[in-house]
């Protein structure tokens, strides 16, 4: 099953296509997954494979938190690094008109499913080559700088 990655924004972010990262709308037959965000525009986010499967992601009950050593490895890491750097430019991106954005990352097909909790992030903390989803979390994303 494919990893589908969505984004929930303030605003609209214009549909892209590049080698690394694709932004459109949500297919009408996933529409469903729109109820679980509080931001109003939400979209498909897909990696270098088309779907989402090209971000780094585990399946587990409970969050992870990366350690030193999780293997992150896939059959084609630096396409998945390229992709994630994307996906951060593109976050940066909308840090200019908003504080926050919502990821989540689900399977295919489990779009109507309840994200199963939350985790908040920090944008200037994301690292590429640490950077994975736990998938069926909303991870939210602030934007802003971290205060000191």
């Amino acid at each position: 099953m494919c990893l589908m990655l969505y984004l929930g924004s303030s605003e609209e972010i214009p549909p892209t296509s590049t080698p690394d990262l694709s932004v459109r709308p949500v297919d009408e037959a996933r529409r469903g997954v729109e109820r679980w965000f509080s931001q109003p525009a939400v979209r498909f986010v897909g990696a270098h494979t088309g779907c989402s499967c090209g971000f780094p992601s585990v399946i587990a009950d409970t969050p992870i938190e990366y350690y030193e050593g999780m293997v992150l490895q896939s059959d084609d890491r630096e396409a998945d690094l390229r992709s994630v750097r994307a996906l951060l430019a593109l976050l940066r991106e909308a840090s200019i008109r908003a504080d926050r954005v919502e990821l989540y990352p689900v399977g295919d097909g489990d779009e109507a499913k309840p994200p199963k909790g939350r985790i908040e992030w920090q944008l200037d903390a994301l690292e590429p080559e640490r950077l994975f989803f736990n998938e069926g979390f909303m991870h939210v994303v602030h934007l802003g700088k971290r205060a000191v």
